[in-house]
């Protein structure tokens, strides 16, 4: 380019915004204007694209802190998952698929993840703290650890709470439209619900179906540990419900998978294709997408989400 060396990638110093003004033989001024996209600069495109082209050949990589101090914007993106100290595996699980969408949809936008487990008892904001987020992801929050969580960030930064048990007029959360999905798997396939196992990542949800399909509190499980799972499925008589195919796969060691639908909770319903006459029912594999609308939408003005504070994701029918 124009006679300039331009650095590999393998052999010197990370390039600077100065090596790409040589290269491309304009100011640093034009290459700062063109690399974090300052609005009422009049660039010609050709200047523009002679900077782009510069940065990618050198392997720019931009410096985080000088943009923050540039765009009042740090270009880090959180995302916390709440851990219990007894976590079992089908409840770590459950949040993978989700986490790997979440994560690649926003580097596909710019942002840089930051990921993070805390503590259900006791999180501990420190490190979090530090990085000031622009947007915050949190998930299996319940109501006083997302309040403990969610004074650690200034108004202005969305805060998104995912399968998270809070009930606050202040902010949002995306999830599952449960009852609707349990209504639709009963109607599907003409059978009663006599008996539910969810896993406590759907406490909430639990509690909902539990009052909605009036079972008694004897026919339903939220579970804790696979021990608990064998003895309660020995008692039932009927056709039941399960969240989480994990436990869907889990709960066919005891019983026949033909006796209950699995409701997939956890992005994961290929795991199911080995039981025989198994039944089960998808969501609309679109949560991490309506998470990522709501945060851009409250990033542009935090007034601006949906009137309703609680974002439902839909059952396949």
């Amino acid at each position: 380019m124009n006679g300039v060396m331009l650095m590999n990638q393998s052999g010197a110093k990370k390039a600077t915004m100065k090596d790409i003004a040589k290269a491309a033989q304009v100011s640093v001024a034009t290459v700062s204007y063109v690399l974090n996209n300052v609005s009422g600069q009049t660039i010609p495109e050709e200047t523009r694209q002679r900077v782009l082209d510069a940065a990618s050949e050198l392997n720019y990589v931009p410096n985080l802190a000088a943009r923050s101090l540039i765009k009042r914007q740090s270009g880090l993106a959180g995302i916390l998952v709440i851990r219990r100290h007894d976590e079992q595996w089908w409840e770590r699980a459950a949040y993978s698929p989700f986490i790997d969408a979440m994560e690649r949809e926003l580097t596909s936008l710019g942002y840089h993840v930051v990921l993070s487990s805390l503590d259900a008892k006791a999180p501990n904001m420190a490190i979090i703290a530090e990085r000031k987020l622009d947007a915050v992801f949190v998930l299996g929050a319940v109501q006083d650890t997302f309040h403990q969580i969610s004074r650690h960030f200034p108004t202005g930064v969305p805060l998104v709470a995912i399968d998270s048990h809070i009930e606050d007029p202040l902010f949002y959360r995306v999830q599952y439209d449960y009852e609707r999905a349990a209504l639709t798997a009963i109607e599907r396939n003409n059978q009663h619900c006599r008996f539910l196992v969810a896993d406590r990542g759907s406490i909430d949800a639990a509690a909902q179906l539990t009052a909605l399909l009036s079972l008694p509190t004897s026919q339903v499980l939220v579970l804790e540990t696979e021990e608990q799972l064998q003895p309660f499925l020995a008692r039932q008589t009927g056709d039941g419900l399960i969240l989480n195919e994990y436990v869907g796969l889990l709960a066919s060691r005891w019983m026949a998978p033909s006796r209950y639908t699995v409701i997939c909770t956890a992005g994961t319903p290929e795991l199911l294709r080995s039981l025989p006459s198994s039944s089960s029912l998808l969501f609309e594999d679109r949560k991490h997408l309506a998470a990522l609308e709501l945060m851009q939408s409250l990033r542009n003005d935090s007034y601006s989400g949906p009137p309703h504070k609680s974002i439902l994701i839909r059952p396949l029918t």
